[in-house]
């Protein structure tokens, strides 16, 4: 990963295709870890499986734009 342009209020960064998989990866991992939403914890559990969601989505863009 390479920071490529660092604000205040933002930092963008330039991840290889390796380190993109990899990330990718572990979101799912960590996603099949959180388990279903119940209790006190409810909403940070379906907050993480919301982004979780949209960040595989996005990993879905990336592979029609190549």
């Amino acid at each position: 990963m390479k920071t490529t342009i660092l604000k205040r209020e933002s930092v963008t960064v330039e991840f290889t295709e390796f380190e993109l998989m990899a990330l990718a990866a572990l979101v799912e991992r960590g996603q099949a870890g959180v388990g279903e939403a119940a209790g006190d914890y409810a909403s940070i559990r379906t907050a993480i499986n919301t982004v979780a969601d949209e960040f595989r989505s996005l990993l879905g863009h990336f592979e029609l734009a190549a």
